[in-house]
């Protein structure tokens, strides 16, 4: 079929759209024009009087959207002549209820400034199942939770999918529910107290989703031990837990991002009813763009965060290093790169480009064989054809053509994708530009990547990084890396977790991590942005993480993680809730994200007022340097790995006030509080190793235990020689640093305590 043929049939769907002014039409974003198009509403009627509406198939059918009106607009005229709702005001950012029908003709109302609904973001976790905790917030190892601090009257939110309110990691000590708030947006239900949440039990998507729920536990979870007496425990096990259920698997229900925004505003608003300082874990996300299509929610978004006591914390995504940029010179004629297409990847077997182009140039899109010899099939379009297009045909592969604007250097920016079309390893696509002038092509994210292509000229200019996704991006957020302390896990059917096979030695070290254990995943997601700016802002541990697991999947989807089953919940068969609880291991950003909520959690109830400068701040100055060779910031780690501890002590002003303290807390050493009578254990095997030669750190010398107490001014107040127990009943209640020193390195430390 050749192109015009093609352009018929493609305009023949989107007839209506096509008789819009083009100013009402720049008005909405292009993911919302999409969905008119697929939906067949009407075009913007010429009559704007009030009353004026046209009949359309759908025209009951309603979507969620960001609307921006002129500051003279008359908003009960509007809702009334339109048919929309206002559910929610953030600063000038409407989140309105509309019926499909009614945006074209709203957006032709010049009392409108922009109507707005994009692609909701996925769950940023790996394609090989495996759940979420953290040697550091799940398991602890190397890293003891502040005592002082454990998220007590801090409000952790996290929007996501596939909740479990009942789960005994969310569960205090008497048995309640520490789910505090909890919506469905899905269902538009609202839970504003423990007994509707614990009589709801789960969210109305928790028959095929548990994302939601491994991603709470690593961020706030209750401590919990499995049957074979392993503890496990969130950063913020005393938080307030706030929950938000989206699912980008609901899109024909007329779900958009709007729902994720107005989560992130109730929860804001809930905890500030409450008195409490929130931060919000979102580990989802989205591909950026060479075109700002959401500038709504970024307004929005800045407005929320501009309060203190706010903080939101973001996954960057599991598209690694990959190549994801090619950059056509101005100097070439024709230049492009190939698209590799590999099934064991997430994301791998999908289509979707954007190209940033300009009108005169041409693009041509071919599917060959693996190694770009054979092409079984060809099309090619002018970019200004392109606009025009809905649609083309790759051979029997049906591609959508999306115009999603401009950039803000004038160029045209054109999304095409196969949808859901999956493609094989043995396939690729070469991708051609022709013509004077620079362009660009840009691999979604969530998408198979780029490679070069020897065997054609100007073919080979592919650059690595790039693949932040949205809103991580964003300079408001904490953006999150992954990086990798577990490189194996083995599950309770004694099979690496990672695989679900039997074990082997090597299993999967080259894939999860850059250099080895400690070191950033090869999935983490890294920068710049499309702009050149640095992200992630930091990082936390990613790879084979135990946390919740959903008890209330379907069979099909339990069946699907069975093989991922890392033990049993040491509590009683719970018959009103289906048996027994059980955790799981995944990996992915999804899975740091939380790790790095949770901490900041812990920050927000040292300091409550922090805001997200200063917790950047905050970030810079406390962040383990995992990579020698680097320089930090950079595009890999951000500032590093986030470090809880170092990171209370700089909030509290003792990383210099109090030449004595550690900066780090014992890893063999745990300090309790009776009362004011403070106890310290340690490890007894670590304590009685032999005392070898020059190794005065190695073992403990008898009688050389000393404990010191510090007010956070560096003031000592109290001491013991030789004594694990101190009496601190004759100090005024506050936060105190306790340094002990055994002569152990493992048992050799600082931790705080509050009286």
């Amino acid at each position: 079929m050749n192109f015009t043929r093609r352009l018929a049939t493609a305009l023949l769907a989107s007839m209506m759209l096509a008789v819009q002014p083009a100013s009402s039409q720049q008005k909405i974003s292009p993911y919302l024009q999409g969905l008119l198009t697929k939906h067949h509403t009407t075009a913007a009627p010429q009559d704007n009087s009030a009353g004026a509406r046209l009949a359309a198939p759908n025209s009951q059918k309603r979507l969620k959207a960001l609307l921006k009106l002129t500051p003279e607009a008359s908003e009960g005229e509007l809702m009334e002549r339109y048919g929309f709702s206002i559910d929610q005001r953030i600063g000038r950012v409407l989140i309105v209820s509309i019926p499909l029908s009614q945006v074209a003709p709203l957006a032709a109302c010049d009392q409108v400034l922009r109507i707005e609904a994009e692609r909701p973001p996925r769950p940023m976790l790996d394609q090989v199942p495996r759940l979420i905790g953290s040697d550091k917030a799940a398991t602890n190892e190397g890293q003891q939770l502040p005592q002082a601090f454990t998220g007590k009257d801090v409000v952790v939110g996290v929007v996501d999918a596939g909740f479990d309110y009942v789960n005994p990691f969310f569960r205090d000590a008497n048995g309640t529910t520490r789910v505090a708030w909890a919506a469905d947006y899905l269902t538009g239900t609202k839970l504003t107290s423990k007994a509707e949440i614990t009589t709801a039990m789960h969210s109305s998507d928790a028959a095929t989703m548990l994302h939601g729920t491994h991603v709470a536990g690593i961020a706030a979870g209750s401590k919990v031990n499995d049957i074979n007496d392993v503890e496990y425990r969130g950063i913020a096990f005393e938080a307030d837990i706030a929950e938000g259920t989206v699912n980008s698997e609901i899109t024909e229900e007329g779900l958009s991002s709007a729902y994720s925004l107005q989560a992130f505003s109730d929860i804001f608003a809930y905890a500030e009813e409450q008195g409490k300082p929130c931060v919000i874990n979102y580990s989802l996300g989205d591909a950026q763009s060479f075109a700002n299509n959401r500038q709504l929610e970024e307004e929005a978004i800045a407005t929320l965060l501009q309060k203190p006591g706010r903080a939101l914390v973001v996954a960057a995504g599991n598209s690694g290093s990959s190549a994801r940029l090619a950059h056509k010179e101005a100097t070439m004629q024709v230049a492009g790169a190939g698209v590799w297409f590999d099934e064991t990847e997430q994301f791998g077997a999908y289509f979707g480009v954007e190209l940033k182009m300009k009108p005169q140039q041409t693009v041509s899109l071919r599917l060959m064989n693996s190694s770009y010899r054979n092409t079984t099939a060809e099309t090619k379009a002018t970019g200004q054809e392109l606009l025009q297009a809905g649609q083309l045909m790759l051979g029997s592969y049906r591609l959508s053509v999306l115009q999603k604007g401009q950039s803000t250097d004038g160029y045209d920016v054109v999304y095409i994708t196969a949808g859901m079309s999956s493609f094989s390893s043995s396939q690729r696509m070469l991708i051609s530009i022709e013509g004077e002038g620079d362009a660009w092509i840009y691999a979604d994210p969530l998408c198979a990547q780029l490679e070069d292509v020897q065997a054609y000229d100007n073919h080979s200019l592919t650059e690595q990084g790039f693949s932040m996704t949205w809103p991580a991006v964003l300079d408001e957020v904490i953006a999150v890396g992954n990086i990798a302390h577990r490189l194996k896990i083995v599950t309770a059917a004694d099979k690496y977790a990672s695989q679900g096979k039997e074990p082997t030695p090597t299993d999967l070290t080259p894939y999860e991590s850059t250099k080895g254990e400690g070191y950033l995943a090869r999935s983490s997601s890294v920068g710049p942005t499309l702009d050149g700016r640095i992200k992630p802002d930091v990082c936390a541990p990613g790879v084979n993480i135990v946390s919740a697991y959903n008890n209330f999947v379907n069979e099909q989807t339990d069946m699907a993680y069975a093989s991922w089953l890392i033990g049993i919940l040491d509590t009683e068969y719970e018959p009103d809730y289906g048996g027994y609880f059980v955790t799981l291991a995944q990996t992915g950003t999804s899975m740091s994200a939380p790790a790095v909520t949770g901490t900041v959690a812990l920050w927000l109830q040292a300091d409550p007022t922090l805001t997200t400068e200063r917790i950047k701040d905050v970030i810079a100055h406390s962040s383990r340097q995992p990579d020698s060779e680097l320089s930090y910031p950079n595009n890999q780690y951000g500032h590093g790995e986030i470090d809880v501890y170092r990171g209370l002590l700089y909030l509290l002003g003792l990383t210099d006030g109090i030449a004595p303290i550690s900066m780090h807390q014992p890893q063999r050493a745990t300090f309790r509080l009776q009362g004011r009578l403070l106890t310290v254990t340690t490890d007894a095997a670590m304590e009685s190793r032999p005392t070898g030669t020059n190794a005065a750190m190695e073992s403990r010398p008898t009688g050389t235990t000393s404990l010191e107490v510090y007010t956070t001014g560096g003031l000592l107040v109290a001491s013991a020689k030789g004594q694990t127990t101190i009496d601190l009943s004759k100090l005024p209640s506050g936060v105190y640093a306790v340094q002990l020193n055994t002569g152990d390195r493992a048992t050799t430390g600082s931790t705080l305590i509050r009286l």
